[in-house]
């Protein structure tokens, strides 16, 4: 079973944290932020935030991930900060040594 990586919350939190700016929320974002409810993103803004965290943790089976999302009830489809942090740490690769 995959565990929640505190780094990999981090490192979310902080990309969100930059990216905050362009949206109107001014609130604290911790894990259990949701992004649609709470953030007020839009798909764009999701997509962007993907492509974001990809940069940073490589590439990631997001059309899968948010084909998933798409299945679930409608009440339930927003995602929280939690809940991509535990996508990316089930689905990054490992880091390869250099030598």
């Amino acid at each position: 079973m995959t565990t929640l990586d505190p780094q990999v919350v981090q490192a979310i939190l902080a990309l969100l944290e930059e990216a905050q700016g362009d949206w109107e929320y001014t609130g604290e974002i911790g894990i259990d932020t949701r992004f649609v409810a709470d953030l007020g993103l839009e798909s764009l803004e999701i997509v962007i935030l993907s492509t974001m965290v990809q940069q940073q943790f490589g590439k990631l089976p997001f059309p899968q991930f948010f084909e998933e999302i798409g299945q679930r009830p409608v009440d339930q489809r927003d995602l929280t900060v939690a809940e991509l942090a535990m996508f990316v740490c089930e689905h990054r690769q490992p880091k390869q040594l250099e030598v």
